[in-house]
Formats: structure tokens, C-alpha cells, sequence
């Protein structure tokens, strides 16, 4: 608990050092979805599927949104996942809280599914998170996440974890290609939820492409190809992932 409070001390020293304040936006409503096919499925640095597709959909209006994102494997009784998010942009700043729930059919018993089930060993957790662009000039970005509860989030011995991941990335161009370079760090033992048992350690450093254009004759519909590289310095490991997506 102490880790937490700390963690979310230091969140809310850079929210207003950075002078961040509420901006006057248009409350249009604005609905927008899309899914990706990926030849893997990788989070933060950790492979979680093969082949899956990964549907979206977001409902957005000033400042906020939500969203709901999933994950399907396509092969047989595999991993799935269903994620639910409501965040808000201050500019600089955007504060977020998902429920995310992800599930493998495989190696879990069909009684532990429980969609609302939210204690000790539950496909659930609640993690929240803050994101800052330090400005459009110099538009490196940190990310803190932290599990506030949820049935991974747990030491062998039973106690809570607050599993915080932070990660630092910086967006760039180059010959109308979209990259993002990155590296992610665990800040300190989670290993119900990241499945490392070590203390801080970095988990990702990667390098992201992507290259879009607008479906011709489909109006507001577009089409995208992405590659990512992701090396796990903690695990000692390397995927390359591939993909393509529409959007609208």
C-alpha cells in the first residue's frame, strides 16, 4: 500500500507542475471502431497470443471516452480478452481506469471465468493510469499504471502487489511512416501480474511502425499496415510482430 500511495504522490506532482488545466472542447459525440489482425498479440513487452484479431470500439464526447478493446486467438481454446476503459484528456495530460479481463480457456477452469467476479484469483483487474505528453514540440510521453485491485494482483504469501508498469516513449515520423521508440519498466515485484519474479527491471524496449491511408470510395474508413519490434531484457527475449487494421 505504501508503494501505491507513493506512486500516486509522485502522479500528482507532475499533473500540476505541469500546469495542466481543463480545456474548453466541443461535446460533439463521436463514435469510432475499427479491429486489427496481429501475427502476435504483445503487451508491454510480454506475448500473450499467436494470431488474433482485436476488435474496437470508442464513444467519445469532450474530453472523455469509452472504450471497449478485445483480444480473440485464433486458434482453438486459446487466450481471450475484454477490456473496458473510460479516461479523460486535459491536453497534456490524460487520466484513465480499465477493467480489464482476459482469460485462456485452456488452462482455466470454465467456474473461475466469472465475468463479475472481482476477488483473489479472478480473470479481473481494475488498473489506473496517467499519461503525459511533455509538449508538441518534444512530445516524449510517460505512462504509470497501476493495479488497484484484481485476482493476479497478488504475492505467493497472499499480499497485495500494486502492480505498476512505467514507460517511456517518444513518437516520430519519417517518409510519411509513423514510429514510436520506447522502453518499459516494472518498478518493482509483480509477478502475479507480469509473471517475473524480480524487483524493478526493465520488461520492454521497442520500436513500433505504421503506415495508413484512406480507403478510396469508403469515406471516413482507413486502412493500415504496422510492424513492431519488442525485446524483453528480463525474459531474454525477442518478437516481431506484424499487422494490418481498419478503422473508422
Amino acid at each position: 500500500m505504501v508503494r501505491w500511495v507513493k506512486g500516486m504522490a509522485v502522479v500528482a506532482a507532475v499533473v500540476f507542475s505541469s500546469g495542466v488545466y481543463a480545456q474548453e472542447k466541443h461535446c460533439r459525440v463521436e463514435l469510432s471502431g475499427g479491429a486489427d489482425i496481429v501475427s502476435n498479440y504483445m503487451w508491454r513487452g510480454l506475448r500473450e497470443a499467436g494470431i488474433s484479431i482485436q476488435p474496437q470500439m470508442s464513444l467519445s464526447a469532450g474530453g472523455f471516452a469509452l472504450k471497449a478493446w478485445g483480444s480473440s486467438a485464433f486458434a482453438s481454446e486459446a487466450y481471450r480478452e475484454m477490456d473496458l476503459s473510460i479516461s479523460y484528456d486535459f491536453g497534456p495530460v490524460m487520466l484513465s481506469v480499465a477493467d480489464i479481463y482476459c482469460v485462456s480457456p485452456a488452462g482455466v477452469k470454465k467456474e473461475n471465468y466469472g465475468y463479475f467476479n472481482y476477488r483473489k484469483g479472478s480473470p479481473h483487474r481494475i488498473e489506473a493510469g496517467i499519461k503525459w505528453c511533455i509538449s508538441q514540440k518534444v512530445p516524449l510521453t510517460l505512462s504509470w499504471y497501476t493495479t488497484l485491485f484484481g485476482g493476479s494482483d497478488y504475492t505467493v504469501g497472499g499480499n497485495r502487489v500494486y502492480a505498476s508498469y512505467f514507460e517511456v516513449s517518444y513518437p516520430f515520423s519519417f517518409k510519411e511512416i509513423d514510429l514510436k521508440a520506447g522502453i518499459g519498466i516494472v518498478p518493482w515485484n509483480a509477478y502475479g501480474v507480469y509473471g517475473i519474479d524480480r524487483d524493478f527491471y526493465v520488461q520492454d524496449l521497442f520500436l513500433n511502425a505504421e503506415r495508413s491511408w484512406p480507403v478510396k470510395g469508403l469515406p471516413g474508413l482507413e486502412f493500415a499496415i504496422f510492424t513492431a519490434v519488442s525485446w524483453n531484457p528480463a525474459l531474454a527475449d525477442v518478437n516481431f510482430t506484424g499487422g494490418f487494421s481498419f478503422r473508422m
